[in-house]
């Protein structure tokens, strides 16, 4: 009886504590994705200047610079700010013209369509916006795993 207890208990114990362990690993993921977005945030709402100076205070940290060497990666951190702040620039103004051009052809397609065919294109997109259409990261990976192991189909015979 005492056997058939411990067992019981020790079972109990396992699987309350692997059930502790999957819930600690999905709140990490959750929360991990969201300071990645924070962090771009922050990012967006710097300078130059400050986000070569904090990638210069990281990196002494971990290399422990001279004075010299501080000032030269300094330096080289502030050319590569720069270009990266240039580029998001051109790539919103790019962004805002491609947003342009669609709202452009939807107006001709618009002009095109019956309303009937309208309604329908409107109900596409909003299932498109609510995700209907994508599949989740697991589904694509799966489906990638699949195809790699599947065996060529490529005819070899003469």
């Amino acid at each position: 009886m005492k056997k058939i207890l411990s067992l019981t208990v020790l079972f109990a114990g396992i699987s309350i504590a692997t059930f502790a362990q999957e819930q600690k690993d999905t709140e990490r993921s959750f929360k991990r994705e969201r300071k990645e977005t924070r962090m771009e945030k922050k990012i967006a709402n710097r300078t130059p200047e400050e986000m070569a100076e904090v990638k210069t205070e990281q990196l002494n940290k971990r290399l422990k610079f001279t004075d010299t060497q501080r000032t030269e990666v300094y330096a080289i951190q502030l050319e590569q700010a720069k270009k990266a702040m240039a580029h998001r620039e051109e790539m919103k103004k790019l962004q805002t013209k491609l947003r342009e051009g669609m709202k452009d052809s939807q107006k001709k397609m618009g002009e095109i369509l019956t309303p009937e065919q309208q309604q329908l294109m409107r109900e596409s997109y909003a299932q498109r916006r609510k995700g209907k259409w994508r599949g989740t990261k697991g589904e694509f990976r799966k489906r990638g795993m699949i195809e790699k192991q599947m065996p060529s189909t490529e005819n070899t015979d003469g």
